[in-house]
């Protein structure tokens, strides 16, 4: 197998943010941050509010009470960013408060309207559908919002006294008021896999995997959790033969990036089958297939194969792969 350089960090592993750490402050009050000028960053349920272009930065004063605020840190040009992960009833001030000013600028929209996150007003969007369009500052202070705002939502209680935690250290950590413990951000690694089989003629074949959940012609690596106990290069072997029953060797560790869904870090390795041979678990993995650089890129182009984007370090991995001639 010819090696393959390291992943670049694209998509959601881009990196413009200084996360001033020593800017957070004890507590979860963020009024002198507020008072510095700091932007906030608006999430709901993993999406974002988005508007011309990138994240829309409006006023502090447009910020409902009673909301996760969050410190994510500050651009090289020093400005500061809260983020706010909104509930249910703060999404919809947000809204009622958005839909006021749209009634009162109507001529603006229908000379300039534009649609997703070009749209002239306000429109919330998944990240997943934002990576490739926003630039490394706003990416940075988006991983880390949608991360943050999926580990609040889910541990709004101490797992110690199930009493209710609230946050402090600028929205890093949450703390029990009656027992004074603290809870900090998980973060789940996760190793995916470019399973790579060289032939006698030196020809490269890689293995893709259809999971079960998925459309027939939809393609990716394969992947899974790292467990307890476990080194990343041993989780790569055990995560193979788990899913397709391939024993591979020579993990190589070449990149990685946040997967903020809800809250994982994915670990990118490559690793060599000495075999050809295979059997899909089917319970997660329905069809496997071996595909030349060849037979895979004839695929893609004819629609029949339908493999990960960049957007995603399967897809990154994969077509470092595809060049790699």
């Amino acid at each position: 197998m010819k090696p393959l350089p390291p992943v670049k960090p694209i998509s959601l592993a881009r990196h413009g943010i200084d996360r001033d750490h020593l800017s957070r402050g004890q507590d979860g009050d963020l009024h002198e941050l507020w008072a510095s000028g700091a932007k906030p960053v608006f999430e709901h349920r993993g999406s974002l509010l988005v508007a011309a272009g990138g994240l829309f930065f409006s006023e502090p004063s447009m910020v409902p009470e009673q909301q996760t605020e969050i410190y994510l840190g500050r651009d090289a040009e020093g400005t500061r960013y809260v983020g706010v992960s909104l509930d249910d009833a703060g999404r919809s001030k947000i809204d009622t408060s958005l839909a006021t000013s749209r009634a009162r600028d109507a001529t603006d929209l229908l000379t300039s309207p534009g649609e997703g996150i070009d749209s002239a007003e306000p429109v919330w969007l998944p990240l997943r559908q934002l990576a490739e369009s926003l630039d490394d500052v706003q990416v940075s202070l988006s991983c880390e919002i949608v991360g943050l705002g999926n580990w609040h939502r889910a541990h709004q209680f101490s797992p110690r006294t199930g009493h209710p935690t609230r946050p402090i250290l600028g929205g890093w950590v949450r703390s029990d008021p009656d027992n004074g413990s603290e809870h900090f951000p998980r973060t789940d690694p996760a190793v995916i896999v470019l399973i790579i089989n060289t032939d006698e003629d030196g020809i490269e074949r890689v293995l893709l995997g259809n999971n079960a959940a998925w459309e027939a012609d939809r393609f990716s690596l394969l992947a899974g959790f790292v467990e307890p106990g476990e080194t990343l290069e041993r989780a790569v072997i055990r995560e193979v033969f788990e899913e397709a029953h391939v024993e591979v060797v020579n993990p190589q560790y070449l990149g990685s990036q946040p997967w903020p869904f809800p809250c994982s870090l994915m670990l990118g390795f490559s690793a060599e089958a000495p075999s050809l041979e295979f059997a899909a678990d089917e319970a997660e993995i329905a069809t496997l297939t071996w595909f030349t650089r060849k037979e895979l890129r004839s695929a893609i182009e004819r629609g029949t194969v339908r493999a990960p984007g960049v957007v995603s370090i399967a897809g990154q991995l994969l077509y470092s792969w595809l060049d790699n001639v």
